[in-house]
């Protein structure tokens, strides 16, 4: 298989973490820190793609406020809605893999919400991108140099 007929569906990886809209900033920030994850999706009822918190727009956040008089810190008063990114660039499935890889590069993101119909279904990292552009390379059958003889 050639890298350029790979798809996105070959570096897809299923989402584990997802937060809504309304969950305190507190919360995602605990998420993201326990599970080592760098971004989460911040997704609505129907799975649909409504934003996204990286770990630099939680460290912008933090590093931008500074407690309220009433003691609460900026990530107990803030909820997901209020740090996300609103603008997602999103894939799909069926979509070329060197496609995505270009969205990445050119846009500067680490990883890509794949969607369906609207729909959250999973993403594709760097590592994951780059992984499967390797290896379809790699397996693709060596060509006769010698003219068949």
């Amino acid at each position: 298989m050639t890298s350029t007929a790979l798809l996105v569906d070959d570096a897809l990886e299923p989402v584990i973490h997802r937060v809504s809209p309304d969950m305190k900033l507190s919360d995602v920030l605990d998420l993201m820190v326990r599970n080592r994850v760098g971004a989460v999706p911040v997704v609505g009822e129907r799975s649909e793609v409504l934003g996204i918190i990286t770990s630099g727009d939680l460290l912008d956040q933090i590093m931008r406020d500074t407690p309220s008089g009433d003691g609460a810190t900026p990530e107990d008063r803030l909820t997901a809605r209020d740090v996300m990114t609103r603008t997602v660039l999103c894939v799909a499935e069926g979509q070329p893999l060197v496609e995505a890889a270009h969205m990445m590069v050119h846009k500067r993101v680490e990883q890509l919400p794949v969607v369906r119909e609207g729909e959250l279904i999973g993403v594709v990292t760097r590592s994951k991108v780059l992984r499967a552009l390797h290896l379809g390379s790699v397996a693709e059958p060596e060509r006769d140099t010698d003219g068949g003889t």
